[in-house]
């Protein structure tokens, strides 16, 4: 539990299935703009 005032770790995103090591999100933006999507599904309707 990360608690108030603590830094989030860097979170670790992967470009494709290929890609076994993943990066992170400032690697990702310190090579130019990027289009981040999210895919959220509702399991409260389950």
């Amino acid at each position: 539990m990360i608690g108030p005032g603590e830094r989030v770790p860097a979170a670790r995103v992967w470009r494709s299935a290929a890609d076994a090591e993943g990066v992170t999100l400032a690697e990702l933006a310190a090579d130019g703009p990027f289009l981040l999507l999210f895919y959220l599904y509702d399991w409260t309707g389950t």
